[in-house]
Protein backbone atom coordinates (compact mmCIF):
# COMPACT_ATOMS: atom_id res chain seq x y z
CA UNK A 1 0.00 0.00 0.00
CA UNK A 2 1.03 3.15 -0.93
CA UNK A 3 1.99 6.14 1.85
CA UNK A 4 -0.76 8.33 0.49
CA UNK A 5 -3.19 5.83 0.75
CA UNK A 6 -2.41 5.21 3.95
CA UNK A 7 -2.69 8.13 5.43
CA UNK A 8 -6.24 8.33 4.04
CA UNK A 9 -7.17 5.24 5.16
CA UNK A 10 -5.96 6.60 9.03
CA UNK A 11 -7.77 9.84 8.26
CA UNK A 12 -10.97 8.06 7.51
CA UNK A 13 -10.82 5.84 10.98
CA UNK A 14 -9.46 9.25 13.08
CA UNK A 15 -12.85 11.25 10.72
CA UNK A 16 -15.71 10.05 12.76
CA UNK A 17 -14.03 10.31 16.44
CA UNK A 18 -12.65 13.76 15.69
CA UNK A 19 -17.04 14.24 14.54
CA UNK A 20 -18.08 12.95 17.26
CA UNK A 21 -15.65 14.93 19.53
CA UNK A 22 -16.14 18.38 17.71
CA UNK A 23 -20.10 17.72 17.14
CA UNK A 24 -20.16 17.75 20.88
CA UNK A 25 -18.20 20.73 21.88
CA UNK A 26 -20.09 22.73 19.32
CA UNK A 27 -23.18 22.00 19.70
CA UNK A 28 -22.38 23.06 23.63
CA UNK A 29 -20.50 26.29 22.57
CA UNK A 30 -23.55 27.60 20.38
CA UNK A 31 -25.94 26.14 23.41
CA UNK A 32 -24.00 28.95 25.70
CA UNK A 33 -23.90 31.16 23.14
CA UNK A 34 -27.04 31.35 21.96
CA UNK A 35 -28.84 30.78 25.86
CA UNK A 36 -26.46 34.21 26.35
CA UNK A 37 -27.60 35.71 23.50
CA UNK A 38 -31.62 35.28 24.16
CA UNK A 39 -30.98 36.90 27.70
CA UNK A 40 -30.24 40.22 26.33
CA UNK A 41 -32.11 42.95 26.49
CA UNK A 42 -35.09 43.70 24.02
CA UNK A 43 -35.89 47.08 24.09
CA UNK A 44 -38.62 47.14 21.69
CA UNK A 45 -38.86 43.28 20.51
CA UNK A 46 -36.76 41.03 19.06
CA UNK A 47 -36.02 42.62 16.09
CA UNK A 48 -34.23 45.41 17.65
CA UNK A 49 -32.60 42.78 20.42
CA UNK A 50 -29.17 42.88 20.14
CA UNK A 51 -28.85 39.30 20.74
CA UNK A 52 -30.62 38.64 17.57
CA UNK A 53 -27.53 37.97 15.14
CA UNK A 54 -25.67 36.22 17.63
CA UNK A 55 -28.37 34.04 18.42
CA UNK A 56 -29.23 33.02 14.71
CA UNK A 57 -25.62 32.25 14.37
CA UNK A 58 -25.63 30.04 17.24
CA UNK A 59 -28.86 28.28 16.63
CA UNK A 60 -27.30 27.60 12.69
CA UNK A 61 -23.98 26.10 14.36
CA UNK A 62 -25.94 23.97 16.67
CA UNK A 63 -27.92 22.64 13.31
CA UNK A 64 -24.71 22.43 11.72
CA UNK A 65 -23.13 20.37 14.92
CA UNK A 66 -25.83 18.35 15.65
CA UNK A 67 -25.61 17.13 11.69
CA UNK A 68 -22.15 16.24 12.24
CA UNK A 69 -22.59 14.38 15.36
CA UNK A 70 -25.51 12.41 14.08
CA UNK A 71 -23.51 11.40 11.02
CA UNK A 72 -20.37 10.51 13.38
CA UNK A 73 -22.48 8.24 15.23
CA UNK A 74 -23.70 6.82 12.35
CA UNK A 75 -20.12 5.76 11.55
CA UNK A 76 -19.24 4.33 15.70
CA UNK A 77 -17.18 7.96 16.18
CA UNK A 78 -17.27 7.47 19.58
CA UNK A 79 -15.89 3.73 19.57
CA UNK A 80 -13.29 5.29 17.28
CA UNK A 81 -12.65 7.72 20.07
CA UNK A 82 -12.66 5.28 22.85
CA UNK A 83 -9.95 3.57 20.81
CA UNK A 84 -7.64 6.82 20.00
CA UNK A 85 -7.87 7.53 23.32
CA UNK A 86 -6.72 3.33 24.52
CA UNK A 87 -4.35 3.02 21.57
CA UNK A 88 -1.49 5.28 22.44
CA UNK A 89 -1.97 7.41 19.05
CA UNK A 90 -3.51 10.21 22.21
CA UNK A 91 -0.10 10.35 23.63
CA UNK A 92 1.76 10.45 20.39
CA UNK A 93 -0.53 13.25 19.60
CA UNK A 94 0.42 15.61 22.64
CA UNK A 95 3.99 15.03 22.51
CA UNK A 96 3.46 15.93 18.39
CA UNK A 97 5.14 19.91 16.76
CA UNK A 98 1.49 20.43 15.75
CA UNK A 99 0.24 20.16 19.42
CA UNK A 100 2.97 21.96 20.69
CA UNK A 101 1.72 24.94 18.51
CA UNK A 102 -1.78 24.79 19.79
CA UNK A 103 -0.93 24.55 23.51
CA UNK A 104 1.55 27.94 22.74
CA UNK A 105 -1.67 29.69 21.11
CA UNK A 106 -3.93 28.55 24.05
CA UNK A 107 -1.98 29.69 26.18
CA UNK A 108 -1.35 32.91 24.81
CA UNK A 109 -5.25 34.17 24.28
CA UNK A 110 -5.56 32.94 27.82
CA UNK A 111 -2.83 35.30 29.04
CA UNK A 112 -4.18 37.88 26.75
CA UNK A 113 -7.66 37.45 28.06
CA UNK A 114 -7.12 36.98 31.46
CA UNK A 115 -4.59 38.50 32.74
CA UNK A 116 -3.28 41.17 30.36
CA UNK A 117 -6.47 43.00 29.44
CA UNK A 118 -7.51 43.05 33.33
CA UNK A 119 -3.84 44.72 34.20
CA UNK A 120 -3.34 47.05 31.61
CA UNK A 121 -4.81 49.35 28.94
CA UNK A 122 -5.96 47.50 25.47
CA UNK A 123 -3.27 48.93 23.65
CA UNK A 124 -0.66 48.06 25.65
CA UNK A 125 -2.09 44.78 26.56
CA UNK A 126 -2.58 44.22 22.50
CA UNK A 127 0.66 45.27 21.81
CA UNK A 128 2.21 42.18 23.83
CA UNK A 129 0.33 39.68 22.98
CA UNK A 130 0.18 40.90 19.21
CA UNK A 131 4.24 40.93 18.82
CA UNK A 132 4.73 37.56 21.72
CA UNK A 133 2.39 35.93 19.21
CA UNK A 134 4.37 37.38 16.01
CA UNK A 135 7.50 36.35 17.84
CA UNK A 136 6.49 32.71 18.44
CA UNK A 137 5.12 32.07 15.58
CA UNK A 138 6.33 33.98 12.57
CA UNK A 139 9.95 33.91 13.71
CA UNK A 140 10.68 37.33 11.71
CA UNK A 141 13.12 39.69 13.07
CA UNK A 142 12.04 41.41 16.17
CA UNK A 143 12.16 44.60 14.69
CA UNK A 144 9.53 43.97 12.31
CA UNK A 145 7.93 42.21 14.65
CA UNK A 146 7.22 45.38 16.83
CA UNK A 147 6.56 47.21 14.03
CA UNK A 148 3.72 44.78 12.82
CA UNK A 149 2.55 44.72 16.44
CA UNK A 150 2.26 48.21 16.79
CA UNK A 151 0.66 49.02 13.47
CA UNK A 152 -1.77 45.96 14.34
CA UNK A 153 -2.19 47.83 17.59
CA UNK A 154 -2.81 51.38 16.63
CA UNK A 155 -5.33 50.22 13.65
CA UNK A 156 -7.36 47.99 15.52
CA UNK A 157 -7.27 51.16 18.51
CA UNK A 158 -8.38 53.56 16.10
CA UNK A 159 -11.65 51.82 13.91
CA UNK A 160 -13.03 50.57 17.56
CA UNK A 161 -12.45 53.83 19.18
CA UNK A 162 -12.94 56.16 16.52
CA UNK A 163 -15.06 54.78 13.49
CA UNK A 164 -17.40 52.07 15.87
CA UNK A 165 -17.54 54.42 18.85
CA UNK A 166 -16.85 51.69 20.80
CA UNK A 167 -14.91 51.22 24.84
CA UNK A 168 -11.90 49.00 24.65
CA UNK A 169 -11.66 46.23 27.02
CA UNK A 170 -8.62 46.75 29.76
CA UNK A 171 -8.43 49.69 32.50
CA UNK A 172 -8.13 52.49 29.46
CA UNK A 173 -5.66 55.06 29.00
Amino acid sequence: MKPSEERREQEAEETPAADFFMGIVLMALSTGVGYAAWSWPRPTGMSSAPGLLPFLIALTLFIMSLGVFVTSLKNRGFQRLIRFFHSGDFQKSLAGEDTKLLRFALATVLIYTVFLLNLLPFEVATFIYTAGSLYLFWRAKIYKVLILAASATAFYSIIFKVFFRLTLPGTGI
